[in-house]
Formats: C-alpha cells, structure tokens, sequence
C-alpha cells in the first residue's frame, strides 16, 4: 500500500484506475497521477550496470523493455546520488594523467548545446560525468 506522495508528500490521495496492471492513484495535495513499483529497483540497477558496461542507451532499452528517454532519466537519476554522494564525502585529491573520451568527446565538441551524460573510466573505477559544451 501507497504511504505518501511522490512528489510532494501529501498522505491524501484517491486510486485512479490501473495502468499496465499498476493501481494508479491521484495525489490530493499536488493533483498529480502516480503509480508504485512500475519499474522495480532490480531493472533500473541492471540499466546502469550496462550503462557502465559500455552498452547504449538503445540497447539497454531494448534489453530492459522501456524507452529510451526512461533509461536516460534513470542514469540522470543515478548521476544526481553520485553528486550528493560526494558532497557528504571527505574529498580524495587524486590526479588523472590520461582521459580518452572518444565519442563523447566528438559529440559534445560538434553537436551540443546542453548536457549530457557520458562515462569516465581511470584506474580501473567508472565514475558517470555530466557533461556541457564549451559554449556555455
């Protein structure tokens, strides 16, 4: 059973109809829909895991069964934990001598006009880095 609201907390909501089998309810503090558990922890995992893995975006939505646009607000997600991660954690000073970027970096340098998502990996450790153009 639903506790709260998403979104803002509220304890207040009505169900709304089901949606892919899921109980949607209508929250009556912020007037939005939402469902609980649409997609569970265990897939979301497994799309960063290929994620960091080295797999596209289009794959791992094929491979997890959802779009594209889920998958990249997923890891957008996962990049927000990372950043407060290292907000509330002593800071490690450590220099990288080489960082290939590859197609990331062509990308970026030609086609961008925001941000975007790629993944560092030095020393055997990834890190997902938020990336922006050299424009801004």
């Amino acid at each position: 059973m639903v506790e709260k609201c998403p979104r803002c907390g509220s304890e207040k909501f009505v169900k709304r109809g089901l949606f892919l089998g899921k109980q949607r309810y209508k929250c009556s503090g912020c007037a939005k829909t939402f469902s609980v558990g649409v997609h569970s922890q265990a897939k979301k995992d497994f799309a960063l895991f290929l994620y960091m893995n080295n797999n596209g975006i289009r794959a791992i939505s094929r491979i997890v069964k959802v779009s594209p646009s889920v998958v990249l607000a997923w890891l957008k997600k996962a990049h927000e934990h990372l950043e407060y991660l290292f907000k509330i954690r002593p800071e490690k000073k450590a220099e990288v001598d080489v960082v290939e970027l590859d197609e990331i970096y062509t990308y970026v340098k030609k086609n961008f006009k925001g941000q975007s998502y790629g993944l560092l990996i030095a020393e055997n450790k990834s890190v997902l880095l938020r990336l922006t153009s050299e424009k801004e």
